[in-house]
């Protein structure tokens, strides 16, 4: 395995390489400096800003940091080698495709992904780096009154315990405090209480006015339905769920009584069932399921989606929707081919049942956690699960910058973007990645 720090190297160089023809923006922002490590880098042309995005050439990158770049322009493929391991002196076989595709990139034998086009300027390749370093868990500072970007390399955390202790206390903290609530543990809210959260999310849309007694009972029958019987929850319930929760005002108004309460049961059980499957998978994989419920949440919108990632494809946490739509010839590095896919034209992973989206789900959130391999005898269901650096996220409020970039809101009415740093400012304000998951999961009661 590669270390952390020529990792974060390698892809860096890697990503710029990708579409080395792609047209340069007419305009271009004014000059800025940019500082790795402290360190100034001097190159031509100098660092510029387009499009919100600090630009710096590859080659400076690459002669600063002292790695070997290669481009074999026969199978379009820009190759990093690093030497760190026999088999990166020969790539493994490529298909005839890829001489007509976009280029490849490679990080000895293994393939890099890259969502960033970078441009190119009188002939050198201009690296969006701040995209880069974001999409790598690094640290970057903006500093407006002088215009320099300064970024430092992450470091991967200390492992996270083995095992995590039964009865966790934990006094309640001010408001914004960093909780440092680990990823890895044993689950505290049950399905009940997952379940009552989303349903009260949503059910006033549906029943304006419903009371906590009213809800409380409609929770209390999917426990009764679901509960003494092993029903997991199906893809057409999901999409269901999804349709019911997307009724237009006009068809709600039209509602009767009775199949206004028939919808609530349906929601409420459906939720009951994707809640007790978050605690199954959770368990297998030694998770917080009942937090990972809420990530979920977080990311579909309480299951009504309406982003590009659909419910058929059972993608609740947003695998592989990079903002590029597919082009079903994705690689699945490792993952197995009957249970994932890619599907031309389409956003993100699509999986074969909900429990495979959730497991996979797990996996991707076990990666970030731990440096520790997958338990024994499973299937590797996340076909981005070897691009995550391991450990670097033990604790939810960790994702923010790392699973979701950047981690926090975009645009009106949040100002952060034009903070000098952004991300301590929504943090401040409570409203990063891994804020909004545990002020959800707080909503059960559960600390």
């Amino acid at each position: 395995m590669l270390s952390l720090r020529k990792l974060c190297v390698c892809c860096t160089l890697v990503l710029g390489i990708l579409l080395l023809f792609a047209p340069y923006p007419a305009r271009a922002g004014s000059q800025v400096l940019c500082f790795i490590e402290g360190q100034e880098l001097t190159c031509d042309p100098a660092p510029f800003i387009v499009n919100g995005r600090t630009m710096v050439p590859l080659r400076a990158v690459g002669e600063q940091l002292g790695m070997e770049v290669k481009w074999l322009e026969d199978v379009r493929v820009a190759w990093i080698i690093t030497g760190e391991k026999a088999s990166g002196n020969s790539l493994p076989p490529l298909s005839e495709r890829h001489s007509l595709a976009g280029p490849l990139i490679f990080v000895d034998d293994i393939q890099v992904p890259s969502d960033v086009d970078p441009v190119i300027v009188d002939g050198r390749i201009m690296i969006p780096i701040r995209v880069v370093t974001e999409y790598l868990g690094m640290e970057v500072k903006w500093y407006e009154d002088v215009r320099q970007v300064h970024i430092k390399r992450a470091q991967a955390p200390p492992e996270v315990p083995e095992e995590p202790p039964a009865e966790p206390s934990m006094p309640e903290p001010p408001a914004h405090e960093y909780l440092g609530i680990p990823i890895m543990g044993w689950s505290q809210a049950g399905p009940a209480d997952m379940a009552r959260v989303a349903f009260e999310a949503v059910a006033p849309r549906i029943y304006p006015g419903i009371t906590e007694s009213e809800s409380a009972r409609y929770i209390s029958r999917a426990r009764d339905s679901v509960e003494g019987q092993y029903c997991e929850v199906t893809s057409l319930e999901v999409v269901s769920l999804t349709l019911e929760l997307n009724r237009s005002s006009a068809e709600l108004r039209q509602l009767s009584p009775a199949e206004r309460d028939q919808i609530l049961d349906f929601v409420a059980c459906t939720y009951y069932k994707i809640a007790r499957l978050y605690l199954e998978k959770g368990q297998q994989y030694g998770i917080r399921g009942d937090i990972a419920f809420f990530q979920a949440a977080h990311e579909t919108g309480w299951w009504r989606f309406g982003g590009l990632v659909t419910p058929e494809q059972n993608n609740y946490c947003g695998l592989g929707a990079t903002g590029r739509a597919a082009t079903a010839d994705e690689l699945l590095r490792g993952a197995n081919p009957s249970r994932v896919w890619f599907v031309e034209g389409k956003h993100g992973a699509f999986f074969d049942k909900p429990a495979t989206g959730i497991e996979a789900q797990m996996q991707h959130l076990y990666a970030y956690a731990t440096t520790r391999d997958l338990p024994p005898g499973v299937d590797l269901l996340s076909p981005r699960y070897i691009l995550v650096t391991k450990g670097i996220a033990p604790n939810w409020e960790d994702l923010g910058g790392r699973w979701a970039v950047p981690g926090y809101p975009r645009g009106a009415p949040y100002y952060y973007e034009n903070m000098p740093d952004p991300f301590a400012a929504a943090f401040a304000d409570g409203r990063t990645y891994g804020q909004k998951i545990l002020d959800y999961y707080f909503r059960t009661g559960c600390s």
